[in-house]
């Protein structure tokens, strides 16, 4: 698996997610170009999977740290979401009502 299908299996939660966790972990993100782009559609079916109960939200967390701290991860039309979600010293404690407001926030 290259970097590149790994960063969409891990930014998705696919099937081979955990393979993908050790292809990202021994790449550097240290990229000049993006690898994945983070979009609306993709950021809308993990929140709601989360609150679906699919996705625990400790894994949303620790998924949005990992997604902040890439360089090779165009998020930036939804850094403040990803800011909100994996900063929970500064936002409060990530919960279930906090993923249903930012999910309405983000179907408008």
């Amino acid at each position: 698996m290259n970097i590149q299908k790994a960063l969409a299996e891990f930014i998705t939660f696919g099937e081979q997610r955990d393979n993908a966790i050790s292809v990202i972990v021994s790449n550097s993100s240290n990229n000049q170009t993006y690898l994945y782009t983070l979009t609306k559609p993709i950021l809308i079916d993990v929140l709601t999977r989360c609150l679906n109960k699919e996705i625990d939200i400790d894994d949303l967390e620790l998924w949005a740290n990992v997604i902040e701290s890439r360089d090779d991860i165009n998020c930036a039309e939804y850094e403040g979401v990803i800011y909100a979600l994996s900063n929970s010293e500064q936002m409060g404690e990530l919960t279930h009502q906090k993923l249903a407001q930012l999910l309405k926030l983000l179907q408008q």
